[in-house]
């Protein structure tokens, strides 16, 4: 599998589960917090049973506002 993670940031996985068609794995942003508030950035990567990548989107874990373009 291709990493779908930006480079520029240091991502640590900190939960993978199995959502029912596949894996949710849950990453947080090592070197970057939210500008608005200072919490921790997120990003939750949805896959098939194949493991390819269906969905991403990144929040704040703190104001849960949505950080994905």
């Amino acid at each position: 599998m291709t990493n779908q993670l930006p480079d520029e940031i240091t991502w640590t996985l900190i939960n993978a589960e199995d959502w029912g068609g596949g894996l949710e794995r849950t990453y947080r942003a090592e070197n970057v917090e939210h500008a608005g508030c200072g919490g921790d950035v997120i990003q939750v990567h949805l896959h098939d049973p194949l493991d390819a990548l269906l969905t991403a989107r990144t929040y704040c874990a703190k104001c849960s506002e949505a950080l994905s373009a």
